[in-house]
Protein backbone atom coordinates (compact mmCIF):
# COMPACT_ATOMS: atom_id res chain seq x y z
CA UNK A 1 0.00 0.00 0.00
CA UNK A 2 1.31 3.31 -0.74
CA UNK A 3 0.22 6.63 1.31
CA UNK A 4 -0.67 9.40 -0.74
CA UNK A 5 0.38 11.48 2.59
CA UNK A 6 4.10 11.32 2.39
CA UNK A 7 5.97 12.48 5.15
CA UNK A 8 8.52 13.97 3.36
CA UNK A 9 11.62 14.12 6.58
CA UNK A 10 11.21 10.68 6.73
CA UNK A 11 12.72 10.21 2.94
CA UNK A 12 15.28 12.61 3.97
CA UNK A 13 18.31 10.97 3.06
CA UNK A 14 20.87 8.72 0.41
CA UNK A 15 18.70 6.18 -1.68
CA UNK A 16 20.46 3.71 -3.78
CA UNK A 17 18.65 2.42 -6.82
CA UNK A 18 17.75 -1.58 -7.47
CA UNK A 19 17.88 -0.91 -11.08
CA UNK A 20 21.06 0.11 -11.42
CA UNK A 21 19.70 4.00 -11.84
CA UNK A 22 21.45 6.50 -10.40
CA UNK A 23 21.71 7.41 -7.10
CA UNK A 24 19.21 10.08 -5.26
CA UNK A 25 19.44 12.18 -2.27
CA UNK A 26 16.29 13.93 -0.81
CA UNK A 27 17.03 16.57 1.30
CA UNK A 28 15.74 19.46 2.88
CA UNK A 29 16.60 23.39 1.71
CA UNK A 30 14.44 25.56 3.74
CA UNK A 31 10.42 25.29 3.00
CA UNK A 32 11.49 23.23 0.07
CA UNK A 33 12.52 19.79 -0.58
CA UNK A 34 14.77 18.96 -3.01
CA UNK A 35 15.61 15.83 -4.78
CA UNK A 36 19.18 15.23 -6.44
CA UNK A 37 19.48 12.87 -9.12
CA UNK A 38 23.79 11.99 -8.79
CA UNK A 39 25.14 10.58 -12.41
CA UNK A 40 28.96 9.46 -12.36
CA UNK A 41 30.59 10.18 -15.45
CA UNK A 42 32.62 6.48 -15.96
CA UNK A 43 35.61 8.17 -17.36
CA UNK A 44 36.22 10.93 -14.83
CA UNK A 45 34.91 9.67 -11.74
CA UNK A 46 32.94 12.49 -11.40
CA UNK A 47 30.01 13.11 -9.77
CA UNK A 48 27.58 15.44 -11.90
CA UNK A 49 24.05 15.94 -9.53
CA UNK A 50 20.60 17.11 -11.30
CA UNK A 51 18.77 19.08 -8.51
CA UNK A 52 14.76 19.07 -8.38
CA UNK A 53 12.54 20.65 -6.17
CA UNK A 54 9.60 17.86 -4.96
CA UNK A 55 6.42 19.62 -5.89
CA UNK A 56 2.77 17.96 -4.67
CA UNK A 57 -0.49 18.74 -6.51
CA UNK A 58 -3.74 16.45 -5.90
CA UNK A 59 -2.32 13.22 -7.57
CA UNK A 60 0.57 13.44 -4.80
CA UNK A 61 4.59 14.36 -4.96
CA UNK A 62 6.42 14.44 -8.29
CA UNK A 63 9.68 16.49 -9.96
CA UNK A 64 9.60 17.54 -13.34
CA UNK A 65 12.24 15.08 -14.73
CA UNK A 66 13.58 15.81 -18.28
CA UNK A 67 10.15 17.86 -18.78
CA UNK A 68 7.92 14.97 -17.95
CA UNK A 69 6.44 14.72 -14.62
CA UNK A 70 7.50 11.90 -12.58
CA UNK A 71 5.55 10.94 -9.59
CA UNK A 72 7.41 9.86 -6.01
CA UNK A 73 5.57 7.10 -4.14
CA UNK A 74 7.04 5.73 -0.80
CA UNK A 75 6.12 2.47 0.14
CA UNK A 76 5.96 3.03 4.48
CA UNK A 77 5.93 -1.12 5.36
CA UNK A 78 8.76 -2.00 3.03
CA UNK A 79 10.67 1.09 3.13
CA UNK A 80 10.67 1.92 -0.64
CA UNK A 81 10.82 5.04 -2.78
CA UNK A 82 9.65 5.02 -6.46
CA UNK A 83 10.33 7.31 -8.85
CA UNK A 84 8.57 6.48 -11.53
CA UNK A 85 10.67 7.74 -14.33
CA UNK A 86 13.89 5.90 -12.57
CA UNK A 87 12.07 2.92 -10.97
CA UNK A 88 12.45 1.89 -6.99
CA UNK A 89 14.89 2.69 -4.49
CA UNK A 90 16.08 1.42 -0.88
CA UNK A 91 17.81 3.25 1.52
CA UNK A 92 21.81 3.59 1.67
Amino acid sequence: MKAKNINLDSLIGNWESINLNPTVIIYRNGDNYLLSVIHMNETSKQANPATYEIQEDEEGFFINYNLKRSAISYDTKLDILTISALGNYIRN
